[in-house]
């Protein structure tokens, strides 16, 4: 199935009103393409809610962004433990994120157990709107929960167990875990995720590998019908 078909069928037939964010980690810097002008605060968060509101396709390095996460979930940069304890103490400053500096470097000791990150060998990360970007990495598909129930059921349909995340670390949860395992996931992400990207209140992040996707794309419609006749009957959609 072509990328133009992927599209129009997440965006027509299952009615995904986002657009569909693509993920590209580069070995070099493009030629073609212009950079991320300026530093996003926090990140890439920031970064694809502007490639939602006007479709801009950018590359991003370390200089670019305020929070690191999501260049760290994709092999471009990495930060020692010690810098990422100053990077948190100051988020903590702004924000109640956790009880007190202990226990966020637990939870950050955690993630790196279960989601390890990848190693630092790309030179910046490609983003901007599926149509616009060939052969992504990582597909982000902005859904309802009804919407992700059957990109789910239609990965189960071919074995796969999908994992879902919730907590601290939208870039973790979204990027990290499915760059690395190359694994499909959902997530309600975080606040910061949520309010930047700018998700309502019915929305939730399915991440794909594009590979997978590709793989999956077949069965999307013959599930959405499933799902749609089995939920209709109790009409509670």
């Amino acid at each position: 199935m072509q990328k133009e078909e992927i599209e129009s069928l997440l965006k027509q037939e299952l009615k995904i009103q986002k657009d569909i964010i693509a993920l590209k980690p580069l070995k070099e810097i493009p030629k073609n393409v212009p950079s991320y002008d300026g530093c996003a605060t926090p990140g890439l968060c920031t970064q694809i809610g502007e490639i939602l509101k006007d479709g801009s396709v950018f590359y991003i390095k370390r200089e670019h962004n305020g929070c690191y996460e999501g260049l760290i979930a994709t092999g471009v940069c990495a930060i020692d433990r010690e810098e990422y304890r100053e990077e948190v103490k100051t988020f903590m400053e702004m924000s109640p994120y956790h009880t007190d500096l202990d226990t966020a470097m637990h939870y950050y000791d955690t993630h790196v157990k279960t989601i390890p990150p990848p190693e630092t060998e790309n030179a910046c990360l490609l983003a901007g709107p599926l149509s616009k970007i060939d052969d992504p990495e990582l597909v982000l598909i902005f859904c309802t929960p009804i919407q992700a129930e059957i990109l789910i059921r239609a990965q189960s349909y071919l074995g796969s167990m999908v994992h879902g995340f919730g907590g601290n670390g939208g870039c973790i949860f979204n990027i990290r875990y499915s760059f690395v395992t190359r694994e499909p996931s959902f997530s309600t992400s975080d606040v910061a995720w949520r309010m930047f990207i700018g998700l309502n209140g019915n929305e939730l992040t399915v991440t794909y590998p594009y590979e997978k996707l590709l793989e999956v794309a077949p069965h999307i419609m013959s599930t959405a019908a499933y799902v749609n006749s089995f939920s209709s009957m109790f009409d509670n959609r």
